[in-house]
Parts: structure tokens; sequence; C-alpha cells
């Protein structure tokens, strides 16, 4: 399985991203406010803490989150985010088993949002290895997606240029950047670092428009889809400014353009 790619689909409506090389370690690094308690959605631990309300695992405060969230023995993190512990008392056994079916099926019954709750995240890991998490919040999608693009970026370049890695450091995927994307990421974008290309001191790293195929994603090798992906534009960094630029080559994938 490929570790040089990165795929983002977004569904605007849901709140939803299904995404492809974007980790936990990017998550935790883009958000600025982490959860300060979660639920576990994967199948129950008997060493950890259970909720007797609902009967999944539960990480009360921010350290124990950020232990549970950076164990690398949990390869399938699922889990969604509460404010309250006290709140979980007042769970239905409908919304109990909604919860469960997300982390069964990946995927929501209702709103995943629950009032009673005030979650801002549901984190879901697919048996592929792909992730689709729920931002309440959507624009806080793209703090994330700039982590991972950077990080990308930066192993792609030490690997290619390994004797100069210490002379250049990789400045941040800018925001503003990431936000043009977003017409593309509708449809489906892979950013393919496999086929970076290093021209003196400018990086072009390929941007594909991903074909439709998000039921296949979730269950299947999602690198397989690169065969049927076509380019639209390309990455563009300069080593000695740190400046990013994005180049269209396919003006219509990246049209209608909404915000957030």
């Amino acid at each position: 399985m490929r570790n040089d790619i990165v795929y983002v689909h977004l569904d605007k409506v849901s709140h939803l991203t299904l995404t492809y090389g974007i980790g936990v370690k990017d998550f935790i690094d883009g958000c600025s406010h982490l959860p300060e308690n979660v639920l576990s959605l994967a199948p129950v631990d008997p060493n950890q803490e259970i909720d007797i309300y609902s009967g999944f695992n539960m990480y009360i405060g921010i350290e124990n989150v950020k232990s549970f969230l950076h164990d690398r023995s949990n390869e399938n993190l699922c889990w969604i985010d509460f404010d309250n512990s006290f709140d979980l008392e007042s769970l239905t056994p409908q919304e109990v088993s909604e919860m469960l079916y997300l982390g069964h099926a990946f995927t929501h019954l209702k709103s995943p949002f629950y009032y009673k709750l005030q979650n801002n995240f549901v984190y879901l890991t697919l048996p592929n290895g792909a992730n689709k998490v729920y931002y309440r919040f959507l624009p806080n999608f793209y703090r994330v997606m700039v982590q991972a693009v950077t990080n990308h970026l930066a192993k792609a370049y030490r690997e290619k240029r390994a004797f100069l890695r210490l002379r250049y450091r990789i400045q941040a995927f800018p925001v503003a950047v990431a936000k043009q994307l977003l017409p593309l990421m509708i449809s489906g974008a892979v950013f393919d670092f496999g086929g970076l290309k290093l021209r003196g001191p400018e990086i072009t790293i390929p941007i594909l428009a991903a074909p439709d195929s998000v039921y296949q994603l979730k269950w299947h090798e999602p690198t397989m889809m690169i065969e049927k992906s076509n380019l639209v534009g390309r990455l563009k960094y300069q080593l000695n400014t740190g400046k990013w630029d994005l180049l269209v080559l396919t003006p219509e994938a990246f049209e209608d353009n909404l915000n957030f």
C-alpha cells in the first residue's frame, strides 16, 4: 500500500471528510482545541474505564485523551468526543445504537452531532487505513490538511535530497491555497507525492481528480484509483522562499468555489 499520496473527498452536507494519507498525528497537530473527553466506538477493552450508561470505553481529561490518541496499539481508532460525563446519563438506547452503528458500519444513521454530547468530531478508521472524520465546524479540516500536506512534502523531499535535508525547512502549506482546492476536494482530490519533481529550488506535486469511487475507497485498496485519476493541476513550492502556489491545468475542475 502506497504511503506517498493524500486523498480527500469532502461532503459539505454531512460535514465529513473521507481521506487517505491524513493520519491521527496530522489531526492532533492541526486541531487548535483537542477534545477533552472521548468515547471509543471500537470494541470494548475491559482493561480501560467503561461508561456504565453507554457501555463504551471512555477517556476523561486532555492527558488521557492524548494518550489514547497517541497509543500505537490503537490501529483502528474510532471515537466520538463529548463535553461532560454527566451528559452520558441522558443518552437513550436509540442514540447508543446509532453510535454503535457508526463504529461498525463507518457511516451515520442520523446526524452524528448530538445535542446531549455537544461533540465536535467523530473519528473513524476504516479497515483499509482510510479515515472518515465528521467535523461540526468543517473549516477545522483545513488546519489538519495543512499538517498532512506539509509533512508529506517534508518526507518526500528528505527522501529525494537526503544530503540537503538540513538546509531547507518546509514552510506550512497555506490555508488560503487549501481553500482554493475546495471544489476539487468535493469531487475527490489526490495529491501524488510519489510524482514529486525537483528542479532547482522548485518542487512540484501532481494534483489529480479522482474518479467517483467513494464506495470503493471505503472497502478496497485506496491507491488503486490513482490509475484512473486525471492530472488537473500541480502544487508548486519554492525552497528558497518557502512560497506555495497552485498551478491550475484544468480550470473546470476548480470551478464553483463554495465558502464555509
